[in-house]
């Protein structure tokens, strides 16, 4: 009872804060190259892919072969972008990539994706606090920041995962 008298009191307040937001990295294709060739992003986060001329792949995989696991898009003149929202599942892994067309040209990349060690952590400051109560309570009904339990859609269950994750 005392913990959920706390949160009714902290949540207006806590409303005021800005809603955790994901970065959205940019990898350009330039010429048989991918720039830049490694980046680092946490899972939530966005990678964009833009071309700049030619027929491409943006395939997951290694050593020309792709895994099926993650992407595999066309980045032509139909297709200008490719996107990918990191998952959590790819938390603490690099995830390989390449151009099918023009893997054997070393058309390569790589994503690190670091740790969500808590996904009630909405922020990633290490506590599950208010900060992340006001991200949850921003996207109510939403789906995004603050589904804990990935079924689409920010609601009650989300709500007890997060307060059965709080540090305070």
């Amino acid at each position: 009872m005392k913990r959920i008298l706390t949160i009714a009191l902290l949540a207006p307040a806590c409303l005021c804060v800005s809603p955790v937001t994901a970065t959205e990295h940019v990898v350009m294709q330039k010429g048989t190259l991918f720039s830049p060739e490694s980046i680092t992003v946490a899972p939530g986060d966005t990678v964009r892919w833009v071309r700049t001329g030619g027929n491409h792949t943006v395939t997951s995989g290694d050593d020309c072969a792709a895994d099926g696991v993650y992407f595999d898009a066309p980045l032509n003149s139909a297709n200008r972008a490719a996107v990918w929202t990191v998952p959590v599942s790819a938390a603490n892994s690099t995830v390989g990539y390449f151009c099918i067309p023009h893997c054997d040209f070393f058309m390569v990349g790589s994503i690190t994706v670091t740790g969500a060690a808590n996904p009630a952590d909405l922020n990633n400051d290490g506590a599950v606090n208010a900060a992340d109560l006001a991200a949850l309570l921003n996207n109510w009904g939403g789906s995004g920041v603050g589904d804990i339990d990935n079924s689409g859609t920010v609601n009650g269950a989300d709500l007890a995962a997060l307060l059965s994750a709080w540090t305070g």
